[in-house]
C-alpha cells in the first residue's frame, strides 16, 4: 500500500505549499481512514479557491505565467458576469501589494507564489478578427496598422505565421520596435562578401564536365569588434557593480555575484540585497530617518515601503538613498503581467462601487477557554462595510491597503485555526469561517485595485492621450477599451473626419522594466483594440486610434 502522506502531497502539491501540507498532515495519523479523510478535507477547504486567488496577482518577483487568454468579442457576452472581479499585479500605486501580502502563508495565496524566480513569458491575447479574410486582405489591414514598416515586412511576417494574423502582429510589433530604436540590422549586411573571398567562375566548353562553383563563405566577424562589444558589456557591468557597492556599502565581489545571478538586472540586484538586509532584522539606529522615509514613500508610492525604509537605513546619506530608490522605482514601475483567468469587460471596473463583504457573525466560540480569538492580531481591524467610492488616488490606495490587511489577517487566522483543529473541534469551524471571509475580501481587493488603476490613469492622461503606465495588463485592457469608446462617442456626428485628423494616443510603454524587454501591456492592449474593431497605427511605446475599421 502506498504512503498516504505521499498520496496527499502529490494531490495538493500544485495548489499548496509543500511545507504547509506537511505541517497539517503531521497532526494526523494518516493510517487511520477517518483521520486521513479529515486531513484531506482540510486541504480541500484551503485550496478550493486557489485558482481564483491567483487572479489577485501577488508575486514578489514581478514575473507572470504563460497562459493565453482569449479576448475576442464573441466571448464577451458569455463572460461578462465573470469579469466583475479583476486581477491585480505586484505594482500598486501605494506599494501595498508586496508589503501587505508578505505576511501571508504562501500556501494560502496561490501556487504561483512559489514560483517567484520563474522567467516565464506573460500571457498574450489572441485576435481572430482577421479570420475569414484572404491573405491579401490581411496584408492590407496590417500594412495600414504598421505604417513605419515596409509592405514586404508585413508580407513576410504573415507568411512566417502561416496566415495567422495574430501571430504576425506579435512579430511586427517586435520589428517595429527594433526599427525605431535603430537595433534592426540592415538586410544588405547579410549578403556582404569581401573581394578577397570572391572566386570568379570561368565558362567551360559544353563538351567538358563543368566543375562545381566554390561557395563564397561569409567573412568571419572581426575580432576587434567582438572584443569591443565584450569590453562595452564589461564596462557597463563594472559601472553598475561599483554604483551598488558604493551606495549600499558592500564589497564589489559580493555585488557582482548577485548581479550575475539576476541576469544583469540592476533593480533585481538591489532588491535581493535589501531582502537580505531585511531578513537580518537589524534594528534602526537613527531615529531621525522617519521624516526622510515618509517623504520618499510619498514620492515613490509604488515602491514597497519596506524597501524604502531599508534603503534609508543602509545608505550613509539621503542623496545615496534617493539614487537607490530611483533604481527601485524603475524596477517596480511596470512589472510583467501575471496570469489571470477572467475575461475583460468593455466597461471599466472603476465605475462600480466597492462593497466590502458583510459576513455572518462568527460561530459562538465562548464556550471554550481556548477560543481562537487569541489568533486575531490586535493591530488589524476586521473589514468595514463601505459603499462609497474613493474620491481620489490616495483614498483608493488607502482602501486597497485596508482590504489587503484584512484579507491577510483572515488567511493567517484560517491557517492557525486549521493547525489547531485537531486538539479543539471549535478551531475547525473557525478556520472555515476565516477562509471563507478571506476569499470574499480577495474579491473586494481586486475591485479596489481596479479603481486605483483608473485614478492613476486619470492623473497621467490628457484630453487626447491615455497613459497606461503603472497599471496591470488586465486593467490596462479594460481602461483602454472603455476610454477609447467614450472618446469616439464624444466626437459627435463628424467623428469619422475628426478621428482622422485628431486621433487618440494610447501610451503603453515599450517594456524597459519587463523581464524579457518586451511590454506585455503594449502587446495585449493593441491586440484588444484591434479585436474590438478600432483602426490602430503602431508607434514607439504607444499607438494612435484613427477610427473604426
Amino acid at each position: 500500500m502506498s504512503d498516504p502522506g505521499k498520496k496527499l502531497l502529490d494531490e495538493f502539491r500544485s495548489l499548496l505549499d509543500e511545507t504547509t501540507i506537511l505541517s497539517i498532515l503531521s497532526d494526523y495519523n494518516l493510517e487511520d481512514p477517518k483521520e486521513f479523510a479529515y486531513a484531506r478535507q482540510i486541504l480541500l477547504t484551503i485550496s478550493k479557491d486557489v485558482e481564483a486567488e491567483e487572479a489577485t496577482g501577488f508575486n514578489p518577483s514581478g514575473l507572470g505565467a504563460d497562459d493565453i487568454v482569449d479576448i475576442n468579442p464573441s466571448n464577451q457576452d458569455e463572460d461578462l458576469e465573470a469579469a466583475g472581479a479583476t486581477s491585480s499585479d505586484v505594482k500598486s500605486v501605494g506599494g501595498f501589494t508586496v508589503t501587505t501580502e508578505g505576511s501571508v502563508p504562501l500556501s494560502l495565496i496561490s501556487s504561483g507564489s512559489s514560483k517567484t524566480s520563474s522567467l516565464e513569458a506573460p500571457g498574450l491575447l489572441h485576435v481572430d478578427i482577421f479570420n475569414g479574410l484572404t491573405d491579401s486582405e490581411k496584408e492590407e489591414q496590417l500594412t495600414q496598422m504598421f505604417v513605419s514598416l515596409k509592405p514586404i515586412d508585413v508580407k513576410l511576417s504573415l507568411q512566417k505565421a502561416k496566415g495567422d494574423a495574430s501571430l504576425a502582429i506579435d512579430e511586427l510589433l517586435n520589428l517595429q520596435w527594433l526599427e525605431q530604436t535603430g537595433q534592426r540590422p540592415k538586410g544588405v549586411d547579410g549578403f556582404y562578401v569581401s573581394d578577397d573571398d570572391h572566386i570568379p567562375v570561368k565558362k567551360k566548353k559544353s563538351r567538358k564536365k563543368k566543375k562545381s562553383a566554390k561557395v563564397a563563405l561569409p567573412k568571419p566577424a572581426d575580432p576587434e569588434d567582438t572584443v569591443q562589444e565584450a569590453s562595452n558589456g564589461d564596462a557597463i557591468q563594472s559601472d553598475r557593480v561599483a554604483l551598488i557597492s558604493d551606495k549600499l556599502h558592500l564589497p564589489p565581489s559580493d555585488v557582482i555575484g548577485i548581479y550575475q545571478q539576476h541576469n544583469a538586472s540592476l533593480g533585481a540586484t538591489v532588491v535581493q540585497i535589501l531582502d537580505n538586509y531585511i531578513a537580518a532584522a537589524i534594528p534602526s539606529s537613527n531615529p531621525h530617518l522617519v521624516s526622510a522615509v515618509e517623504q520618499n514613500k510619498k514620492k515613490f508610492s509604488w515602491v514597497p515601503p519596506e524597501y524604502i525604509e531599508a534603503t534609508c537605513e543602509v545608505c550613509s546619506n539621503q542623496d545615496d538613498a534617493v539614487d537607490v530608490i530611483r533604481i527601485l522605482g524603475d524596477h517596480f514601475e511596470k512589472p510583467a503581467y501575471l496570469k489571470y483567468d477572467v475575461s475583460y469587460s468593455i466597461v471599466a471596473s472603476g465605475s462600480e462601487e466597492i462593497v466590502m463583504p458583510e459576513l455572518t457573525n462568527a460561530p459562538n466560540l465562548r464556550q471554550s477557554p481556548r477560543s481562537p480569538t487569541a489568533v486575531r492580531s490586535p493591530t488589524v481591524n476586521l473589514p468595514i462595510r463601505t459603499s462609497t467610492r474613493p474620491g481620489n488616488l490616495q483614498a483608493a490606495a488607502a482602501l486597497s491597503k485596508t482590504i489587503a490587511e484584512s484579507r491577510n489577517h483572515s488567511f493567517s487566522s484560517a491557517a492557525a485555526a486549521f493547525k489547531k483543529g485537531r486538539s479543539d473541534p471549535l478551531f475547525r469551524q473557525a478556520g472555515a469561517y476565516y477562509a471563507e471571509r478571506a476569499h470574499q475580501q480577495a474579491m473586494s481587493y481586486r475591485q479596489a485595485n481596479s479603481v486605483e488603476a483608473n485614478y492613476l490613469v486619470d492623473q497621467q492622461s490628457t484630453e487626447d492621450t491615455i497613459d497606461l503606465h503603472g497599471v496591470t495588463v488586465q486593467d490596462g485592457v479594460e481602461i483602454a477599451l472603455d476610454r477609447v469608446s467614450k472618446w469616439w462617442r464624444g466626437l459627435g456626428e463628424e467623428r469619422v473626419r475628426k478621428a482622422k485628423t485628431h486621433g487618440l494616443t494610447v501610451v503603453t510603454g515599450i517594456g524597459r522594466h519587463s523581464s524579457d524587454g518586451r511590454s506585455p501591456l503594449r502587446t495585449n492592449v493593441i491586440k484588444a483594440l484591434v479585436a474590438d474593431g478600432w483602426k490602430v497605427q503602431i508607434q514607439t511605446g504607444s499607438c494612435l486610434i484613427t477610427g473604426r475599421q
